[in-house]
């Protein structure tokens, strides 16, 4: 009997199409299953501006061949800077490690390991609707069946096996395991769990906005902020300002946090008076770019606690912000949405091998992915509270801890969570196939009393 003869035929359904919904796709298409991926909307794409590719993610566009596609379009960021609201510099971190001063820092034998793992895997800034693209490409090269005008009307997985979903077109499909991929107003998850709602934790909210360099590259103030590929970030009390450029390097993407008056739970048109007024004391360089911008929205920072991800049967579960939506201040919703997708293919491959059940498998992404997620959202409201500092003590001690980071000097610790050592090792240097893979041998050894349980 040849190998493919042992193979386990699957069928994955997944709902919706985001980055996350793609990736997993990708990933449990190269494990070796059928995939079909259901889109409610009329044609694919992603709306939205920048985002950041940070290593633990970037990995998956280099090995995936999504990098090739998006090409001159992913732009490498070299460093990273930290201002008060004025422009003076408060903290800083190279994009692209300095090995040399790794091996005489403290963390010396683990900063060099990490770093040059960081080095192959790159930090990126993107525009969404490139990346979505490139996903899309190569999710389509390898089979995946992606259908739109598909929105999702009904599911019917009360009995264990496999799930009958049907859409409002009333189309049926059926599928040894649903993946809820759709997102932070996600159908399938009101399904499981109709008393939850993603909830602003706060007022705080976010403007997103683009200007092209051609009209940065007329004002003789604002070009200096893009001399070199850099990520800028000016902070004030309950507000900061985050740029990049994207589009490689014909546009710099602008993410303008602030707090308002109400709590947000959608997105918002604003008059762009409004926005230009509430960042009127803001550092000259910065406040001439935020006046070329045309038009914005304001968006919500809302987050998704789950006590569970799957259905009783476990032929449902929930992924990226459909599970764990989170605040912005790490940049992590989309990575850690692509980290599910990775490892819960990796999991699938097992199924496929006959070395796993579909249950087991989702019983390990659950048991696996869920403290990480939580890790996230965690650490994105510990950044957003360091970011958002008011004048006094705490800002005065903050910028000091970051002081010696200015002359190049790396730190055991730092406030600076770009540059933190145990934070590049959580969540940079994280890699979510190497999880995977680990859990699941961890869990077959048990079952067969290699190790304790």
């Amino acid at each position: 009997m040849d190998q493919n003869s042992q193979q386990k035929s699957l069928h994955i359904g997944l709902v919706g199409a985001g980055i996350g919904g793609l990736a997993a796709a990708i990933a449990i298409r190269l494990a070796g299953a059928e995939v079909t991926v259901l889109e409610a909307a009329s044609e694919l794409g992603e709306i939205g501006a920048g985002i950041q590719m940070t290593p633990n993610v970037s990995r998956l566009l280099i090995k995936w061949g999504i990098a090739d596609i998006i090409g001159d379009n992913l732009v490498e960021v070299e460093e990273f800077n930290l201002r008060q609201q004025d422009g003076t510099k408060v903290g800083y971190t190279k994009m692209v490690p300095d090995m040399k001063k790794d091996l005489g820092h403290p963390y010396g034998t683990t900063l060099l390991s990490l770093n040059l793992q960081l080095m192959r895997d790159r930090w990126w800034v993107v525009h969404r609707a490139h990346l979505h693209s490139g996903l899309v490409e190569v999710a389509q090269s390898l089979g995946v069946k992606l259908l739109i005008n598909s929105r999702v009307n009904s599911l019917d997985y009360s009995r264990k096996g496999p799930v009958t979903v049907t859409t409002e077109a009333r189309n049926r499909h059926v599928f040894d395991l649903l993946i809820g991929s759709d997102g932070v107003n996600s159908v399938v998850r009101r399904t499981l769990f109709p008393d939850v709602r993603p909830t602003p934790p706060s007022t705080n909210s976010a403007y997103r906005a683009i200007v092209p360099y051609s009209r940065i590259l007329k004002d003789p103030i604002a070009k200096t902020l893009i001399e070199k590929p850099t990520m800028e970030v000016w902070l004030s009390e309950k507000a900061y300002i985050i740029t990049y450029p994207i589009s490689g390097c014909k546009d710099l993407n602008l993410v303008l946090s602030h707090h308002t008056d109400n709590l947000v739970y959608n997105v918002e048109d604003v008059a762009v008076e409004d926005l230009r007024k509430q960042f009127e004391g803001y550092d000259l360089k910065i406040k001439r770019v935020i006046d070329m911008i045309p038009e914005t929205q304001r968006w919500p920072l809302l987050v998704t606690a789950l006590e569970s991800w799957s259905s009783p049967e476990k032929n449902v579960v929930l992924m990226g912000d459909a599970a764990h939506s989170m605040v912005n201040h790490m940049a992590q919703g989309a990575a850690t949405a692509m980290e599910d997708g990775a490892f819960i293919g990796r999991c699938i491959a097992e199924v496929v091998q006959n070395r796993l059940t579909l249950t087991q498998a989702v019983e390990i992404y659950e048991k696996e992915r869920m403290p990480k997620a939580r890790a996230k959202q965690h650490i994105s409201f510990l950044n957003g509270a360091i970011w958002h500092l008011p004048a006094g003590p705490k800002q005065e001690a903050r910028d000091g801890a970051m002081k010696e980071e200015m002359s190049g000097k790396k730190l055991s610790r730092s406030p600076n969570l770009y540059s933190d050592p145990r934070m590049l090792e959580q969540v940079y240097g994280y890699d979510a196939e190497q999880h995977a893979d680990e859990a699941v041998r961890t869990f077959l050894q048990r079952r067969e009393g290699v190790i304790d349980t």
